[in-house]
Parts: C-alpha cells; structure tokens; sequence
C-alpha cells in the first residue's frame, strides 16, 4: 500500500505569508451558491408577412413595430430563398441580402448600420465553429457550396441587439426593448441590395423574393406585473452600444503596392473606439467584395502633424490585433486596426477608453498595403440611445 505524508509541504505554508496578503477571492472547499435570475421569462416568436413590395434592390422599405408588441428581445427578417438555376449561392449568403438598416423615431433618424460590415465584425469574434453554427442557423451557409433553397433569418439591429456590439459569445445583448412609446411608434426602414451580389457568380440570381419575406418578432413573455414593468421605460431607458461611422466617401482604389497613402479628415464627432481599413481585392463591383480583408503592412494616425500611433510594419500590425484582443477564425480573418481603446475587442459592456477627436483640428491616417486593393477607412464608435419621455428615441455621440 502507498502512502503520502505531506506534513513539510503543509508547515511550510507559514513562511510563504508574505504572498499571501492578498484579499479571499475564492473558496474552493465548499459548492457555490445555488443562484437565480431576478426575472422569470419565456421567449415566443411572432411572424408577420411583409407587403410584397420588398424585393431586391428595395430602398427604405418601411415597417413599424406593431402596436400590440409590449417587451421585444430581437427582430428578424426571413427570406425564402429560392433555388438557383446555376452555380451556388455564395458560403454566406445572408451576409449579402441586406445593404443597411436605419431606425427612426418620430420621423427622426436615429441612427444607420450597414448590415454586412456589422455582421462580419460580429462573426470575427467568434471560433470557427461558432461561426458556421450560427450562419447555419441564420444565414444560409452550407458546406459544399449549392444551389439548393433555403431560408435566412436576418438580425435587424435595433438598440438592445447583441449584433451590434462585438463578442460572438454574449447573447444577452443589452437586455429587453420595452416597445410601448406611446405615439412614437420605433419604425425600421430596410434597404435590400441587389439580387446580383447572393450567388458566387454575379451573372445567375435569384428570383424575386416579393411575398416571401416576413417579419420574425422574438417576444419575452413574463407575468402581467413584470410586464407591465418591462414594457414602458419612456423617461428612463438609457444604453451605450456602436455606430459605424465611414470616413471615406465609398470604396477608395489602391493602385500601387507600397505605395503610401493618405486619408485627411475633420475629425468625427465623439468617441472613437478604433478605426478600422477594410480591404478587398481590386473589383470596381462592388457585389463581388467579400469578407476576406486584406491587412496593411502599415497603418498610422497623425493628428495636427504629430504622429499618435504608428503601426510601422505588419508585426506592428498583427501586434495590435492580439494585444487588443482580436484573434481570427478561418472564414472571417480581421482587418487593419488602429486600437485606442485598451483590449478593444472585449469592451461591449464597459468604457475602456477611447480617442475624442475634437482636440485636433486635422487627422491623418496613412497607410500602405502590399497588393493593389480598394479599401474603406470606418471609425467605430460609442452612442447613447435613449427614449425619452414621450417615447422618441435618441441617439448621440456625446
């Protein structure tokens, strides 16, 4: 029989006190407390057909909540995709259906997301697998490529959508939307691109998909007390999430390699989190861009000529993609980023610093990449939304 006696390892403890000075944090001999979340709650889902005007290339389509919604977790648009008659439709699919999405409040612009890049920095987060279970379930994605049928369910980005923000993990978002604005109904206007940019060749689309789009409404059921304390925060509710905001006027053509070249702003309002340079390979259609950026071997701010962050080669590239928390999967490698946030891929839900541009009168960015490519410089930034007490909803920068 073997035995151990660990008498000496035991006594020794007394004379490591000096590290062990620090506060209990935790106590592993005993089970941890069996928990429970405040609120009780089912998630039920409500469809509506939309009208059959939305199609393909639709512009500012417009839907309304319904009156009768009172606590909403997320909203989705459902397409039927048809059969292709050739070829596939793209590993993504659903990443290509929807150009942008405003929300509006009391005939207000409350703020805009370009659904593709919102999405892709989403997916960035998340492990591959992660990322193909998810698109399986929502965007249409198959392995091998088909030409087959198939439903997508498309995240609409109203303020409390975990889709706005960054972590792939984090599905609670920022909590429930209460829906009862009094007259100021929340109005969703839909952009759709073109039937062109769903499949892998740009020349075999689609069919129209008038009839075959509807509205999926994620309701969070609770007892008639709760609800009624959930479903109208006017006057009270208040949120931080992000903006895209694009810095260039629409995709900009790098012609030569190592060639430097330079983008001068007025300086965005509010606080900037990180810039980001999406690259694509050189095609002036812009329905045959995809998620497969291309990093910079070089990538610098300067502000009123005095140079803030210099990401001088591709190791200062890649250093601050891993310092800052951003780590590829397989499908959705990441894109050149100039970081002012500390561990900026991991701030969804608390302030970790940022750049307001306003101290500067000019900013610079400069920046060189190895292969001609086209190339957008997005700054992306922290907003408030709030409503307020006649139920219109604000976004602000400030």
């Amino acid at each position: 029989m073997s035995y151990e006696n660990p008498e000496n390892i035991i006594r020794s403890w007394n004379i490591q006190s000096n590290f062990a000075t620090g506060p209990v944090t935790a106590d592993q001999l005993v089970p941890p407390q069996y928990g429970r979340i405040r609120t009780p709650f089912l998630h039920t889902w409500r469809e509506e057909q939309c009208n059959s005007t939305l199609d393909w290339g639709s512009s500012n389509f417009s839907i309304y909540l319904p009156e009768s919604l009172r606590v909403l977790n997320a909203v989705y648009l459902r397409i039927q995709l048809p059969a292709l008659a050739s070829t596939t439709y793209r590993a993504y699919p659903g990443l290509y259906a929807i150009k942008n999405i405003r929300i509006m409040s009391a005939g207000q612009e409350v703020y805009t997301c370009d659904f593709f890049q919102h999405m892709v920095d989403h997916l960035q987060q998340m492990k591959t697998e992660e990322a193909r279970a998810f698109a399986k379930a929502y965007l249409g994605y198959e392995s091998p490529l088909t030409l087959t049928a198939r439903d997508i369910m498309l995240p609409i980005m109203i303020p409390n959508s975990p889709f706005i923000m960054r972590n792939g993990a984090d599905r609670r978002g920022h909590g429930v939307f209460p829906c009862y604005l009094g007259q100021n109904r929340l109005e969703i206007q839909l952009t759709l691109n073109a039937a062109k940019y769903m499949g892998v060749d740009a020349s075999v689309v689609p069919t129209t998909i008038s009839t075959k789009c509807s509205l999926m409404y994620q309701e969070v059921k609770m007892t008639q007390a709760d609800t009624l304390g959930f479903s109208d925060h006017r006057g009270k509710y208040s949120l931080i999430n992000r903006r895209f905001t694009e810095l260039t006027s629409g995709w900009q053509h790098y012609e030569t390699a190592d060639a430097v070249a330079t983008w001068n702003i007025n300086q965005p309002q509010g606080c900037v989190m990180e810039v980001q340079i999406l690259a694509v390979a050189n095609n002036a259609d812009e329905s045959r861009h995809s998620y497969t950026y291309i990093q910079p071997t070089s990538f610098k701010v300067t502000a009123d000529a005095i140079v803030q962050k210099d990401l001088a080669n591709t190791q200062k590239v890649s250093a601050e993609l891993w310092q800052n928390g951003f780590v590829d999967n397989e499908d959705f490698p990441n894109p050149g980023r100039l970081c002012f946030a500390a561990h900026c891929a991991n701030n969804s839900h608390v302030y970790t610093g940022g750049y307001n541009q306003q101290l500067a009168s000019t900013i610079e960015y400069a920046f060189t990449f190895g292969v001609e490519c086209r190339y957008k410089l997005v700054a992306v930034q922290i907003q408030r939304c709030k409503i307020d007490a006649v139920g219109r909803i604000t976004a602000s920068l400030d």
